[in-house]
């Protein structure tokens, strides 16, 4: 049996970053059901904090889809005599168009986005999921065992996996303002955290925040990280971006063959065999919001 690791590192805010743990199960799946004593392999996830808004001011509510985009997309200006300009139908229509095509590509990923989200700080939510990988962590020592996962193919995660898939879904699927403390205590109660009034407790408490803070400030600094999703897999091979799954099974196949796949490598194959399947189309968003 092989332990395979795989890190994440994403933002809740960042539809590509669900779509690309859609793409990952599904590698992983399929990689246990074909590939030799694949079924055997069991699969430990890790998720990492990156801010796609890091200047959003604390405190404040969360701002619905659509307006936070019509912010990014344009503002006002004026013409020679005083009118305004077309500049605010060319924001809307870009808004339009980025709906249009996330919509088809989560249609492709059997999700549904609703688009009724509430964007902002995401630190309080990046807190949530290290309390998540700490109490993981915590079981699996106390169990003895290297991972919780069993056999069963559909259960490639523990509990951080959980509570990180349950922000995605009613984030992008639901209307959950990913700012509100008491939104994010109820969504970790559903993915089994905890109660959800100590949940609530502890967001309000602001533990856990310099560590996320810290973790999302050193990627970016050290120019690591520029843009989300990153999937570090057995710590060498890198996909960056929402890959095509046969990038993931590639990493799988060589891990277990023992080749190897250094970081520059893998992410240049991964990053060209999905660009060979579907040209142009953006796999990644980086801070500020933008995709390509």
């Amino acid at each position: 049996m092989t332990i395979i690791t795989i890190d994440i590192t994403s933002d809740p805010v960042c539809p590509w970053c669900y779509m690309g743990k859609i793409r990952l199960d599904r590698a992983i799946s399929l990689y246990q059901k074909v590939y030799p004593g694949g079924r055997h392999d069991t699969f430990s996830i890790v998720w990492h904090p990156f801010y796609l808004e890091p200047d959003a001011p604390a405190d404040t509510p969360g701002v619905p889809w659509a307006e936070r985009h019509a912010q990014k997309f344009g503002g006002r200006r004026h013409d020679d005599d005083g009118g305004e300009t077309k500049e605010k139908e060319e924001s809307e229509a870009k808004i339009l168009h980025l709906r249009a095509q996330l919509a088809a590509k989560g249609r492709q990923h059997g999700l549904k986005f609703s688009f009724g989200g509430k964007i902002g700080r995401t630190r309080d939510a990046h807190r949530l999921i290290a309390l998540a990988g700490r109490q993981e962590k915590k079981g699996k020592e106390k169990e003895g065992a290297a991972d919780v996962n069993s056999d069963d193919d559909d259960d490639a995660g523990g509990l951080q996996d959980l509570v990180v898939m349950q922000l995605f879904r009613d984030f992008f699927e639901g209307e959950a303002d990913i700012t509100s403390r008491a939104m994010l205590a109820e969504l970790g109660s559903k993915a089994g955290l905890g109660r959800r009034e100590d949940l609530l407790a502890w967001l309000e408490s602001g533990e856990g925040g310099e560590e996320v803070d810290e973790q999302a400030r050193g990627a970016r600094e050290e120019g690591r990280m520029k843009r989300v999703p990153r999937f570090v897999v057995q710590g060498e091979h890198v996909i960056d971006g929402a890959q095509d799954g046969q990038a993931f099974m590639e990493a799988f196949v060589q891990i277990k063959e023992g080749r190897e796949g250094g970081v520059e490598e893998q992410a240049a194959s991964s990053s060209t065999a999905a660009m060979g399947s579907d040209p142009g189309t953006p796999t990644s968003c980086a801070p500020g919001g933008s995709c390509s």
